[in-house]
């Protein structure tokens, strides 16, 4: 049930009604049952096994924090919170990275010249859709708990109705507990005005995803399948076009949840503020999926131990917690290798910057201008799916013809089309702007967008997220 379905938004109508009906508020535990039931509903409509991981991965986490909650013991409060990070880890690796990791295994035993006849089981299950997203949701809270920075809840439908709130269920923004459940002890009504602006902010999601990001990946899913028909400016469009296509699509969708969210009377993180105008590649991390790269800092950076050691171990830090970023996205090498493209973007900064050098002696066009060239080097890596289209596309680039895939001379003008709109001003600017019109002209606005939306269905795509 994706977000760009007619289903969804039929199913948006119901579980709103219901919600209203219900009126109280999440405080009221009707209506906490209706909004669990209705997310556990939405999960389930991909497959209803994948719930059963859902459920176990709440659950585990549930009665864990509790025991951390009454135990005295920090040894103990350990051992709980190993059993988190076991079980939570446990599931996200056999899904993951399961086949990757035999296949690796063996790879090393064949070049030592033992099992080279062998080959890894596939496994038999898809991956289950959103567990990286609400894998980290779910540990996020034992860890806050373990850290004293929230206290467990006895309520297991106020900790399943956070992990499983199904506006960011599937491919986030990641929310904290520490921000999603003191919204249940103070429930809010969406004003008239907040409402407006949450249907403005979803069908903009939505124009986003249908009449960008799509059609920008079928000129870039063309030009990747094929590379050796592009020449240098085939292959700068397909980059430059996968850029703004994940950013519009993964933004489409964080946009709609926020949006969906407020409706309901819950705030969910910004997860995107105009990455493309990042300086460095650090302000471009402030920016781009905050709510995991946050996360990453939080709960896996600062534990290695940020940046209280020496120079050397703040820049492995720096490394790992970027590599292991990347490989959250997916069992590839690639992954992994676009994590540390990013990682030694962030360590190079750093050695620049304490030279007295770097970025920051460069005019603000001019780092913007090479921070983007850098990211898009990144996203060439992340969009290769094997090494092998990787170096057809690095040869794309060395051909001095302008061949194009079929699509691309399209491309370019979407790409223009979508430069200028991320290059727009705030969010907030144009949706007063908007709700500054007449309520009939907001309403042909809103009849024009659904109609365009409606043609363009057929050809719509999932969101990318959705794979991670």
């Amino acid at each position: 049930m994706s977000f760009n379905s007619l289903q969804f938004a039929l199913f948006l109508v119901v579980v709103l009604a219901g919600h209203l009906v219900l009126q109280g508020g999440a405080r009221n535990r009707a209506s906490r049952l209706w909004l669990l039931a209705s997310s556990w509903f939405f999960y389930a409509a991909w497959s209803p096994l994948y719930l059963l991981f859902l459920l176990l991965s709440t659950t585990v986490d549930w009665a864990l924090a509790l025991g951390m909650a009454r135990s005295r013991s920090r040894a103990a409060r350990r051992v709980l919170l190993g059993l988190s990070l076991v079980s939570n880890l446990g599931i996200l690796g056999w899904f993951k990275y399961g086949t990757l990791l035999a296949e690796s295994a063996l790879g090393l035993l064949a070049l030592v010249g033992v099992g080279g006849d062998l080959s890894p089981r596939p496994l038999d299950l898809l991956l289950p859709v959103g567990i990286s997203f609400y894998t980290f949701q779910s540990l996020s809270y034992s860890i806050d708990v373990y850290r004293g920075t929230i206290v467990a809840r006895r309520s297991f439908l106020d900790v399943a109705l956070y992990v499983a709130f199904f506006p960011q269920l599937v491919a986030g923004p990641i929310v904290r507990a520490t921000k999603f459940l003191p919204q249940l002890d103070r429930p809010s009504r969406a004003s008239e005005r907040l409402i407006e602006q949450s249907l403005f902010r979803i069908a903009v999601g939505l124009a986003k995803k249908v009449l960008l990001a799509d059609p920008l990946g079928v000129a870039v899913d063309a030009a990747f399948a094929e590379p050796s028909s592009i020449g240098v400016v085939g292959a700068m469009l397909a980059v430059y076009g996968f850029a703004f296509q994940i950013y519009f699509d993964f933004s489409g969708y964080s946009d709609i949840a926020i949006g969906t969210a407020r409706l309901f009377g819950f705030e969910i993180p910004e997860n995107f503020d105009r990455p493309y105008l990042a300086s460095s590649p650090r302000d471009f991390w402030r920016r781009w999926h905050i709510s995991l790269s946050t996360w990453l800092r939080d709960y896996l950076y600062i534990p290695l131990g940020g940046n209280k050691g020496s120079e050397s171990a703040t820049r492995v830090n720096l490394f790992m917690t970027m590599a292991l970023g990347g490989l959250w996205h997916g069992a590839s090498w690639m992954f992994l290798l676009w994590g540390a493209w990013h990682g030694g973007l962030l360590i190079a900064q750093r050695a620049l910057a304490s030279r007295g050098s770097g970025l920051a002696r460069l005019p603000l066009g001019l780092r913007r201008v090479l921070t983007f060239h850098l990211v898009c080097v990144g996203w060439l890596i992340f969009r290769a799916e094997t090494p092998g289209q990787f170096r057809a596309m690095l040869q794309a680039f060395r051909r001095s013809d302008t061949g194009f895939a079929p699509h691309l001379p399209a491309a370019l003008v979407l790409l223009v089309v979508a430069v200028g709109l991320h290059q727009m001003a705030a969010r907030e600017m144009w949706s007063d702007r908007f709700l500054q019109l007449s309520p009939s002209l907001q309403g042909v606005l809103y009849a024009g967008t659904i109609a365009v939306l409606w043609l363009a269905a057929p050809a719509a795509e999932q969101f990318i997220y959705f794979q991670f």
